[in-house]
């Protein structure tokens, strides 16, 4: 595993793109996106077909000045306006011939870019409709989860909860049970006076008490500079974000959605804005306060995170 240390970023760098309010599912912005980008095609059909057009006026011309050109030759010293051949008078200047030849090669090049360009556009809202569809997905989840934990409370009569369980947060939407000791965990340092919250890859070792006296003991897998084991901590159920075994059916974040996820090559987690989400389930994300402006970072799913409340 790699080390933690890297150069922090400042917050100041960071400015979202969003620019306003997302819905929470993020559907609306995905298909309004789709719809802006394919109302394009129309034009773009149209721009080929007029090139098209062109180009077949253009090559039917150019032909015919060769064609004349040669037949000339062909004709040379016969009587003037008689035989298959055509007046010397008549000749297609070759300075104009190349002229044509050039505009034939530009409007080839404008076919090609539009066609390119209707193809890219045609690739990318067949990506968004893969986010859509999940996004839809995961909602449909949601409220049928909802629906089935409703009917759940209703049907089953009032029970103490057992002193030995609870729930613990994860980077899944779904609740798990206590973490086990060898579990993955986000843990929270202690706040450093003048610094921000920082949060660090660590390994559950121990599980101590039960119900509202949990509590964990987390060590940094990271050895220290002297290669000695890395250090233990105490933590209590909201020092701890539980790590997925794998990134297989996490729900997929809605674009724009706040979340906390491992910068890549370390073991600490920093604040980050979901851009989108790729068809493998990996997450585009801008960090907050990335030293390059602008920059998007993949992230593996199972290692971004719920923003702790």
């Amino acid at each position: 595993m790699s080390t933690r240390i890297r150069s922090r970023p400042t917050s100041s760098q960071f400015t979202s793109s969003q620019g306003g309010g997302v819905d929470s599912s993020g559907e609306p912005e995905v298909w309004n996106k789709i719809c802006v980008e394919l109302r394009k095609l129309p034009e773009l059909s149209a721009l080929n077909e007029n090139a098209k057009i062109a180009i077949s006026k253009l090559e039917g011309d150019t032909r015919r000045g060769l064609d004349n050109d040669g037949e000339d030759q062909d004709n040379d010293g016969g009587d003037e306006g008689e035989g298959i051949g055509i007046k010397f008078e008549d000749h297609e200047d070759p300075r104009v011939l190349l002229t044509k030849l050039d505009q034939l090669k530009e409007l080839s090049q404008k076919q090609l870019d539009y066609a390119q360009t209707e193809k890219k556009i045609l690739d990318q809202a067949s990506e968004d409709v893969t986010i859509l569809t999940a996004l839809r997905q995961a909602t449909e989840m949601s409220v049928a989860d909802s629906k089935r934990k409703k009917r759940k409370a209703d049907e089953t009569p009032t029970m103490e909860s057992p002193k030995n369980f609870k729930k613990a947060r994860s980077g899944s939407a779904a609740p798990v049970d206590v973490p086990s000791v060898g579990a993955q965990v986000a843990f929270r340092l202690k706040k450093q006076k003048g610094a921000d919250v920082e949060w660090i890859q660590c390994e559950i070792t121990k599980v101590m008490g039960e119900g509202s006296k949990i509590r964990f003991e987390v060590q940094d897998p990271e050895p220290d500079e002297n290669n000695n084991p890395g250090q233990s901590y105490k933590a209590g159920p909201k020092d701890i974000i539980v790590i997925s075994d794998s990134s297989t059916d996490l729900p997929v974040y809605p674009i724009g959605t706040r979340v906390l996820a491992r910068y890549p090559e370390t073991t600490t987690f920093y604040k980050a804005e979901v851009m989108g989400t790729k068809r493998d389930g990996t997450c585009r994300l801008k960090f907050e306060g990335e030293e390059e402006v602008g920059k998007e970072t993949e992230v593996e799913r199972r290692l971004v995170l719920e923003m702790p409340k």
